[in-house]
C-alpha cells in the first residue's frame, strides 16, 4: 500500500514539475506577444517629403475645382495646399490664384481653364537647390509673374505650341492661352522661350507669339489694358506670401 501511494506521488510531482517547466518556457513567447508593436515597425516618412514643393491657393473667386486622386474633384478653396500631380479647373466667371512659394511664381486661372501641376522637383545636387516646375494647360487661359531668386530653377508651360519655358532668376510676366498664344509682358526681365516644332522662339518682352504664324511680334496695343491691370494686380498678390519667408520654403 505504501509502494502505492509513493508511486502516485511520485506520478503527481514528476507532472507538476513537467507542468512548470512548460509553464516557464511559454511565458516568454506569451509576454513578447502582448507587447505592443514598437515604432520601427511603422514605415519612416521619405527623406523627400521635407523638400518637396508644393503650391498654395491664395484666391479662389467662383466655381473652382481640383482633383488630387486623377479620379474625383472636390471644391478649390483659398488656402488649399496643392502637390504634384494636382488637376484644377475654373468654371464659368471663376478664377483662382496659385503660389508656388520656391520658385515665386503666381499663377491666375481665368474662366474656363484646366491645368495640371505635372512636375515639381528639387535638384537638391545644385546650391542653392534649383526647383523644376511643369504645368499642363490643357484648356483655357493663364497669367503667370515669376520672381525667381534661384538663376538654375525653370518654370515650364505646356500647351498647343509645345513648351514654354521660363528659365533664369529676375522677374517676368506672361499670359499663356492653351491653344499657343504667348505673350510677355513690358518690363519683364525672362524672356518666355517658346519650344515648338519649328525649334525655338524667344519671346522678348512687348512681344506676343501665335502659333499659327510661328514667330513673335510687337503685341498690339489694345492688350496692353485690362491684362496688364490683372497682372499688376497679380504681381501686388505675389508680395504678400513672399514677405513670409525665403522662396526656397515649401
Amino acid at each position: 500500500m505504501k509502494l502505492e501511494m509513493l508511486s502516485k506521488f511520485g506520478k503527481h510531482a514528476c507532472g507538476g514539475m513537467l507542468g512548470i517547466l512548460l509553464l516557464q518556457l511559454c511565458l516568454p513567447a506569451v509576454i513578447k506577444a502582448q507587447e505592443p508593436a514598437k515604432s520601427s515597425s511603422l514605415p519612416s516618412p521619405s527623406p523627400n517629403s521635407a523638400i518637396q514643393p508644393s503650391a498654395m491657393t491664395l484666391s479662389v473667386i467662383g466655381k473652382c475645382e481640383y482633383c488630387a486622386d486623377g479620379v474625383s474633384f472636390a471644391d478649390l478653396a483659398k488656402g488649399q495646399v496643392l502637390e504634384q500631380g494636382a488637376i484644377i479647373r475654373t468654371g464659368t466667371g471663376a478664377r483662382a490664384d496659385l503660389f508656388f512659394r520656391r520658385t515665386g511664381t503666381t499663377v491666375r486661372l481665368q474662366a474656363g481653364t484646366e491645368m495640371k501641376i505635372e512636375t515639381m522637383a528639387v535638384n537638391s545636387g545644385d546650391s542653392p537647390p534649383a526647383v523644376r516646375t511643369l504645368l499642363d494647360l490643357r484648356a483655357g487661359r493663364i497669367f503667370t509673374v515669376v520672381r525667381s531668386e534661384v538663376a538654375g530653377s525653370t518654370l515650364e508651360i505646356k500647351n498647343a505650341a509645345g513648351r514654354s519655358v521660363v528659365e533664369g532668376s529676375g522677374v517676368g510676366r506672361y499670359i499663356i492661352t492653351a491653344d499657343g498664344t504667348h505673350v510677355t509682358a513690358t518690363g519683364s526681365a525672362i524672356p518666355l522661350k517658346v519650344i515648338g516644332e519649328n525649334g525655338i522662339t524667344v519671346v522678348a518682352a512687348g512681344q506676343q507669339f501665335d502659333q499659327k504664324e510661328g514667330k513673335a511680334f510687337v503685341a498690339p496695343p489694345t492688350l496692353w489694358v485690362k491684362e496688364m491691370i490683372e497682372l499688376d494686380e497679380l504681381q501686388a498678390a505675389t508680395e504678400a506670401p513672399l514677405a513670409q519667408g525665403p522662396t526656397l520654403k515649401p
